[in-house]
């Protein structure tokens, strides 16, 4: 037996169509079955090279093996053969989330042989699958709000795109981005899907978006900030789109998280840049604090963003300069404050509070906010630095 080795044993007793947000649901199965970890899946079908044409137009990183219907023993014995350590038996082709095949792992009872309820899967020691996969009870896990679905009809076509968009949501999102952005965002992506543009050319395209507002904000004057902010505020809404077309794809890439990153907080940094150097004009009539405030603001974010940089090159966090601040593990009154005005500092809501600010003529006062939150992150960031990390 090869230990950590996982296979697959998937049926399609029939063979549907439904584009499930830009993949087939046979597509889904075997993507995420790739993702979860399976190194070999014996496809029993009456439809291989359909299924294989189909399979052919996204790349999928194992190895796959067909078979008849009638030759579904065949299949079986392949499996066995292979001594993986588990084996997971797919009734037919499900949109199925990445994380519900990565929970069967857990068994709850300790001895492998775990089912989904919502989804026709089960996840069988080797022994229980040579013997029919009955032999073992089946501990029974909830899918619950996650996508673990046949689509067999368009009513279930419109149940399980709705479940995955629904999931799009992420628990780091901040206010503006759950209750604002994200309604707009996946509307986008769930047009783009169908389309052949990637991530990483949506992120291309939003990132040269976020530096327009630059021209705009140097120019100064009302209108100009307005129109630079509403740009930034598109921008931030736009900013949702590659990462959803990327999940609802099934996609993964560092050099995509990386690429997004990196426009993310050189934007920003242009943005601000452009607005320190704006205040400074004599023309545009802003009182001395708020000028102050610019040069704060700019070198407290630069050393911010400096400092998470370290953080991350230290302990190879790849794809984000998110960091596990300290407070966040601690039980003090202090940390507890800090967690609830969490959501004020995040990227989303300060590009919304520009817009705002733009709206009712004070543009230039997102300097004091600016400053105010840099230098707090730059603090807790260094605080960070001598703290175990999480």
């Amino acid at each position: 037996m090869n230990p950590n080795q996982y296979a697959a044993f998937v049926q399609v007793p029939v063979f549907h169509k439904y584009n499930v947000l830009g993949l087939t649901t046979t597509q889904r199965t075997l993507i995420a079955l790739s993702k979860a970890g399976v190194t070999e899946a014996c496809v029993v079908s009456d439809e291989n090279e359909v299924l294989q044409q189909q399979l052919a137009k996204r790349a999928i990183d194992m190895r796959l093996h067909f078979f008849k219907k009638n030759e579904a023993e065949a299949a079986h014995q392949k499996l066995v053969s292979l001594q993986p350590e588990k084996v997971y038996v797919i009734q037919e082709p499900l949109a199925v989330d990445i994380s519900v095949l990565e929970d069967l792992k857990k068994s709850p009872s300790g001895n492998g042989n775990t089912g989904t309820m919502g989804g026709e899967i089960q996840l069988l020691q080797l022994a229980d699958f040579q013997s029919t996969g009955k032999r073992a009870p089946i501990e029974p896990m909830i899918v619950g709000n996650r996508s673990c679905h046949p689509v067999r009809s368009e009513e279930e076509l419109r149940e399980v795109k709705a479940r995955i968009i629904r999931n799009l949501t992420k628990p780091t999102d901040g206010w503006a981005s759950r209750y604002l952005n994200r309604p707009i965002s996946t509307r986008i992506s769930r047009v783009m899907v169908y389309t052949s543009i990637t991530p990483n050319q949506f992120t291309f395209i939003t990132g040269l978006i976020a530096f327009i507002p630059v021209y705009f904000v140097l120019k100064g004057g009302y209108w100009n900030w307005l129109i630079g902010a509403a740009i930034y505020h598109l921008a931030s809404v736009l900013d949702g789109v590659d990462g959803e077309i990327a999940r609802m794809k099934m996609l993964h890439s560092k050099f995509g998280q990386w690429l997004d990153t990196i426009f993310d907080f050189a934007s920003m940094v242009a943005v601000l840049i452009a607005l320190v150097i704006s205040v400074q004009n004599p023309e545009h009539n802003q009182p001395f604090y708020i000028q102050n405030a610019g040069w704060a603001a700019l070198f407290a974010a630069v050393g911010a963003i400096l400092s998470i940089v370290v953080y991350n090159i230290r302990y190879k966090r790849e794809g984000t300069f998110y960091i596990p601040y300290a407070y966040l593990s601690s039980e003090s009154h202090w940390a507890k404050a800090l967690a609830k005005i969490n959501n004020i500092g995040k990227r989303d809501f300060y590009i919304f509070l520009f817009l705002l600010l733009a709206v009712v003529g004070l543009f230039p006062f997102a300097l004091v906010y600016v400053a105010v939150m840099a230098i707090l992150v730059f603090l807790l960031s260094l605080q960070t630095h001598f703290t175990k990390p999480q």
